[in-house]
């Protein structure tokens, strides 16, 4: 087979490999946990503590500390934290994020590293504000019989979703630069609002194209990580067939097959 167009064989190898590791995160996330310096964990309106990951999700979050091996006394486990509370407020001040790591691992076990090497631990939640917290929102409960996979299954209280029905994806999470809809914009008009997967033109319809981050970081805005699609190509990226279930895409079908008829 002779490739004419290696630019877009690149982009396909990209993204297998993007995929790739979006998925490993995600098994990471679910089970042992992933290293974080509390930078890119977020906080709701309620105090809820959320991460993006790298497939796109916003997804609840713990963090607890996970290298025990320098403590003193190590049957004294650390706390795990879901909300902002004054232990984690403390850690991010004084630039002491890094020795956390994020996870949603359901079953109330936490990988924790000894002097003898890593394993599971059960931890108790943290109690200085963060259960306090959780029984204004959600039901009471205690520390000692704290239910993980009940408050992780729960919504997010008061946090966004990615895709919204506001025009253009203007309402975004806060980890998305300032300017993001002006730079959506600027490649929106680059490629004459013209879906770069299918050449759907939507000159016409403009609300209905979006501007994805190729490799899911949506802090990396240049250029070559941006690539401009409809509402129905975007929903067939890797963890973004949740656009499908918004009345937006819907909308879309349905215009594009007035259109044709």
């Amino acid at each position: 087979m002779k490739i004419t167009d290696f630019g877009e064989l690149w982009r396909a190898v990209n993204k297998i490999k993007i995929d790739i590791v979006a998925k490993t995160e995600v098994i990471l996330f679910e089970n042992e946990g992933v290293d974080t310096n509390l930078a890119d964990v977020y906080t709701s309106s309620e105090g809820e503590l959320f991460t993006v990951l790298k497939d796109g999700s916003i997804r609840k979050t713990i963090v607890h500390i996970c290298d025990i091996s320098n403590y003193k006394t190590e049957w004294n486990l650390p706390k795990f934290h879901i909300f902002e509370c004054a232990t984690l407020t403390k850690m991010r001040n004084a630039n002491r994020g890094h020795r956390y790591k994020k996870a949603s691992r359901n079953d109330g076990k936490f990988w924790m590293i000894h002097t003898t090497g890593g394993k599971y631990e059960y931890l108790n939640i943290c109690n200085n504000n963060c259960l306090e917290q959780h029984n204004s929102i959600y039901n009471n409960q205690r520390v000692a019989s704290f239910n993980v996979k009940s408050y992780l299954d729960a919504p997010i209280q008061h946090v966004q979703p990615y895709i919204t029905n506001k025009l253009d994806m203007t309402t975004i999470p806060s980890s998305y630069a300032d300017n993001w809809p002006d730079i959506s914009k600027e490649r929106k008009q680059y490629y004459k609002w013209i879906c770069q997967e299918c050449f759907y033109d939507l000159n016409n319809c403009r609300k209905y194209l979006h501007t994805h981050h190729i490799n899911a970081d949506i802090t990396n805005d240049k250029h070559e990580n941006l690539k401009v699609l409809c509402i129905e190509c975007h929903a067939k990226e890797f963890k973004h067939g949740h656009i499908k279930q918004t009345s937006q895409y819907s909308s879309f079908l349905q215009l594009k097959e007035s259109y044709a008829s």
